[in-house]
């Protein structure tokens, strides 16, 4: 099976969007400065650092859970999977429903 050489990218507002947000919830989760300003600022109530701390951790298992799978279809149909692995773990399932359009 012929090798394609491409990785195809989802919108870069996903990548800003769902990106920023993990940064953001990192953020607040590292720094007891931060998250209390935001807690100060918010009407509703933040989720302690603990809790944030804990979805960072289950952020990143399902972000390399999504990899081995994007990294297992695209060998399959035999497209870049070091690539796809890569873009996956970065930005999650936007990558996949774009590996699953490309074939």
């Amino acid at each position: 099976m012929a090798r394609r050489a491409r990785v195809i990218r989802p919108s870069w507002g996903w990548f800003a969007l769902l990106d920023g947000g993990i940064v953001v919830m990192s953020v607040l989760a590292a720094s007891e400065q931060a998250h209390a300003a935001v807690s100060e600022a918010l009407p509703a109530k933040l989720p302690g650092r603990t809790v944030l701390k804990a979805m960072c951790v289950g952020t990143a298992v399902i972000h390399v859970a999504e990899a081995a799978v994007a990294a297992r279809l695209a060998r399959r149909r035999g497209l870049p999977a070091r690539g796809w692995a890569v873009q996956t773990f970065i930005v999650g399932f936007p990558s996949l429903l774009a590996l699953r359009k490309a074939s």
